[in-house]
């Protein structure tokens, strides 16, 4: 019998609540026909139970008391485990038709292949029911990038640039902030998420994000390996990452939908509208996000903004002090012998305990800071030229800070007594130099060539070289190796050469 079961329900109440009724009038009231309400009634009779037996059966215990079961749907042929076919199924190479002639000869007298493939179907559709989840106020942030990109023209007729639309919804109110965005690089990716807490005045527990590589570099068995600023950038807001499973867009339902809504209600409104800058398009994505939050729920009272002020704002964790900067990361830098670090072929000085050790690097604005094992261990302004170094006083072992204040003032003493011009040579490199370390080495290498070649000579030679501003120990050593200052003092004074004759003022004169 191919009546609902509450439809059934109603006609044996209508039955037990007047016997003498007629089946046409148990039929308008029941809405069954009047042959259906007769053959119910014959069945009601049959099983010789009262209303109050019958009333608390459940559905399928009614069915079975009356008889009325759905026989279209019942299977008279055996079926196999399915819980086998489906183990079968994930083998190699399996397919369904195989496994149904490989259980058709254990059982011949089984379904048919259409039932089997049929049933099948029904059967895995049951085993996979969606969870329904709740989301507390404040407690997860959903973000994801829109499928769809907006054209920014050229005002010069350049090539156009397409802008990618950064979506973020709140899981709570469905509170939603939409932003444009260059691209999905990591600066952008991480730019976006500082303005979307900026935008909503606080940060959630948990920020939900998809496997783009802005923010998970890869998937590992045991772990997920993030992308460190994007670490940095939560961590500085006190939140975490929640990365979705691979392939898995029912993890971050919220938002998939609000894309989708992000989509339908903004960018489609925005279909005819030509750009030419990003600031320009953020206002207009600004103004119609405004328009989607307040705009009424079709199921629920009130709307995204009246939720969101109500419940999810007092939740949100508070903003820091400071915004977050991005900073650029390099991990695991070998430190050198001499205890420094390098970094755009530039170096900078560590402790020197942590000579040979491995190091993380950070670069922040103008300002470079090194980490070693998660501590903070020096910081340095970053350097303009190439081949410069800087080195704390305090990073250098004590042996090396006592020759390094002794050791300028043995070397003045001796250019002095060397010679004024000596002095002058060795002054520039201890006190005009601003690399001081590089400076004390090149002027101990030219008292070595002073030891080598003579005082004498040496003084000589930085008469001859400062006039020329040569003050590189590579053209001092070049002079005393090639004296060049001697050769220029042995060279005799060039005289114009006499060709001919030369007539003296007489010999133009007339003869008187």
């Amino acid at each position: 019998m191919r009546v609902p079961v509450h439809l059934q329900r109603e006609a044996a109440r209508l039955h037990f609540y007047d016997l003498a009724q007629s089946n046409r009038a148990i039929a308008r009231t029941s809405g069954l026909s009047a042959g259906t309400v007769n053959d119910l009634r014959h069945k009601l009779r049959a099983c010789g139970k009262t209303w109050l037996e019958l009333q608390d059966l459940d559905d399928d215990a009614w069915c079975a008391t009356l008889g009325t079961e759905d026989r279209s749907k019942i299977q008279f042929k055996p079926v196999p485990d399915w819980t086998w076919v489906q183990e079968q199924m994930q083998l190699p190479d399996a397919t369904m038709e195989r496994i149904w002639r490989e259980w058709r000869e254990t059982c011949p007298e089984g379904v048919a292949y259409s039932q089997f493939t049929a049933l099948y179907r029904q059967w895995s559709q049951r085993q996979h029911v969606v969870m329904r989840r709740s989301h507390r106020p404040g407690d997860k942030l959903f973000v994801d990038f829109a499928g769809r990109t907006v054209e920014i023209r050229d005002a010069d007729g350049g090539p156009s640039t397409f802008a990618q639309i950064f979506v973020a919804v709140l899981g709570y109110s469905n509170y939603t902030y939409i932003e444009a965005l260059a691209s999905q690089s990591t600066p952008d990716w991480v730019l976006c998420h500082v303005h979307a807490f900026q935008a909503l005045g606080g940060v959630p527990q948990w920020v939900v994000s998809d496997n783009l590589k802005a923010a998970v570099w890869r998937r590992e068995r045991e772990r997920v390996v993030l992308n460190p600023p994007y670490t940095d950038c939560l961590r500085h807001y006190d939140t975490a990452p929640l990365p979705t499973g691979a392939r898995k867009p029912k993890h971050k339902a919220k938002a998939e939908v609000g894309v989708q809504i992000a989509q339908r209600w903004v960018l489609f409104a925005l279909r005819e509208r030509v750009f030419f800058s990003l600031a320009e398009l953020n206002v207009e994505l600004v103004r119609l996000t405004a328009q989607l939050n307040d705009h009424p729920f079709k199921r629920l009272p009130g709307c995204r903004r009246e939720r969101f002020e109500a419940q999810d704002r007092p939740a949100l964790k508070p903003l820091p002090a400071v915004h977050f900067e991005l900073r650029d990361w390099r991990y695991g830098v070998r430190v050198q012998d001499d205890h420094h670090v390098e970094h755009g072929r530039r170096y900078y000085s560590v402790p020197h305990r942590l000579a040979r050790e491995r190091v993380d690097l950070c670069v922040a604005g103008q300002a470079l800071e090194v980490f070693h094992k998660g501590r903070r261990v020096a910081m340095h302004p970053l350097l303009a030229t190439a081949g410069d170094a800087v080195t704390l006083p305090e990073h250098r072992p004590l042996a090396h800070r006592r020759v390094l204040e002794g050791e300028p003032k043995l070397l003045q003493a001796w250019a002095v007594e060397v010679g004024a011009n000596a002095a002058q040579m060795i002054e520039h490199h201890l006190q005009q130099r601003h690399d001081a370390a590089n400076g004390l080495k090149a002027a101990q290498r030219l008292r070595d060539l002073a030891r080598h070649y003579g005082d004498e000579r040496f003084e000589q030679v930085c008469a001859y070289a400062l006039p020329l501003n040569i003050t590189t120990l590579r053209g001092v050593t070049s002079i005393l190796k090639e004296e060049a200052d001697l050769r220029a003092r042995r060279a005799p004074p060039k005289v114009p050469a006499v060709v001919g004759e030369v007539r003296g003022a007489d010999y133009y004169r007339e003869p008187a």
